[in-house]
């Protein structure tokens, strides 16, 4: 019943770190590498950008942003000479006096990259991924690590790095690869992690699959006063706006160290503007709990979905109320959550009564009348000695729905 619509991202070229760059002194057709922009004189002084607000940089001297500079200049001039190694060396000297600088750690991974060294390569990518949030710059990064993970055999990888590149910037040779390696993943598969909350719905916004009846999507994390019993979670409404009609999503992030992770979806809301459908869902909040002397986060979450049919006549409801359980991340393990459906109410059942006389619609109310039933079903949740979330079934039905939500699953 749902259309899905593609969305569409207007990208605004952005500052960058060593002044700003044009599309006519690209160096190559190549959509990673280096760009090689004249540098931008103010007064006889180049106009460099430290990256402060992104990558939490300490302030650099003007000796240190010479030495950038510098470093980005010899750098560029022996990358378009194929020197790679000798790019290489250069950008590396400069990243000793400003570890942190975005473009010089572009320009690293690419070089790093050209010269084989795969590892260098990802490394100095995801560094630069952290560093800045400029949408030109990180394409360029998307790119490369794409290219290592293509390198790598990782066809997975690279296919979600050049669709999250294609996002931020339309390149012709990004498309190509990224149909080699097997086209756009969903948004699902391209957000599934970003540095930040905007990065995230950058993202989202940009792999738009929701119903929206051509409103502009927003995407906004939910009030800090939503108590969720630990900063390192974060719920983030993208779609539709509040007041207006399509589609919107509620996301349960978590931060696992330098990465906000997508880790559950706690409800949608749905207002096509006509069908008679009504979906709605909120975001109650969350606290710490024991349970198999662990530590876990609950969100919990209300689902009230609402299909009129027939006109009105027969009236289809599936109502929860969600405890979607979180077990932290730790080290190299990522946060874990397991949605549970606590509660849950569905069927259909009569919705408006025909007016008097109207036979033609008592008698199709009567037909549909057979099929008419409810359900209901109530799950209860603990964690086992194993680190497993275990679901069990309480009072009701147990052919409900919901009741496929009954097992064991991994948490710690």
């Amino acid at each position: 019943m749902r259309k899905r619509l593609l969305g569409c991202v207007v990208l605004v070229c952005a500052l960058h770190s060593v002044g700003c760059r044009r599309a006519s002194t690209v160096a190559s057709t190549d959509a990673g590498a280096p760009m090689a922009a004249p540098l931008v004189l103010d007064a006889g002084r180049v106009v460099v950008e430290a990256h402060a607000r992104d990558a939490g940089a300490r302030k650099h001297t003007a000796t240190d942003r010479t030495a950038v500079v510098q470093a980005l200049r010899e750098g560029r001039s022996k990358a378009q000479k194929k020197d790679w190694v000798g790019a290489l060396a250069t950008f590396e000297r400069g990243l000793v006096v400003v570890p942190e600088d975005a473009t010089l750690l572009a320009e690293t991974a690419w070089a790093a990259f050209q010269t084989k060294d795969l590892p260098k390569a990802e490394e100095a990518g995801k560094h630069a991924l952290r560093a800045t949030s400029a949408a030109p710059l990180r394409a360029q990064v998307l790119y490369t690590l794409g290219r290592v993970s293509d390198a790598k055999g990782d066809r997975e990888a690279a296919r979600k790095s050049y669709a999250a590149s294609l996002a931020l910037r339309d390149n012709a040779e990004v498309k190509r690869r990224l149909e080699s390696a097997g086209g756009a993943p969903s948004a699902a598969e391209a957000c599934a992690e970003a540095d930040h909350t905007e990065a995230m719905c950058r993202c989202l916004l940009a792999h738009n699959e929701l119903f929206l009846l051509g409103t502009k999507p927003v995407c906004r994390p939910l009030p800090v006063s939503l108590v969720l019993g630990t900063p390192r979670l974060t719920v983030l409404r993208w779609g539709a706006p509040e007041d207006d009609s399509g589609e919107a999503e509620y996301l349960l992030l978590a931060r696992d160290g330098n990465v906000l992770r997508r880790v559950a979806e706690l409800g949608r809301d749905y207002e096509p503007g006509a069908l008679g459908v009504h979906n709605a869902s909120k975001v109650v909040g969350g606290e710490m709990r024991k349970s198999g002397g662990r530590d876990v986060f609950v969100v919990r979450s209300d689902i009230n979905n609402l299909d009129m049919n027939l006109a009105g006549l027969e009236e289809c409801f599936d109502n929860r109320k969600q405890e979607t359980v979180c077990a932290l991340g730790e080290g190299t393990r990522p946060t874990r959550c397991v949605p549970v459906p606590v509660t849950a109410e569905s069927g259909c059942g009569p919705g408006v009564e025909p007016e008097p006389g109207d036979l033609s619609a008592k008698e199709l109310l009567k037909e549909r009348s057979v099929d008419w039933k409810r359900t209901s079903l109530t799950l209860s949740w603990a964690v086992a000695p194993d680190g497993k979330l275990v679901v069990t079934k309480g009072a009701g039905d147990a052919n409900a729905p919901t009741a496929s939500a009954v097992g064991s699953f991994p948490l710690f």
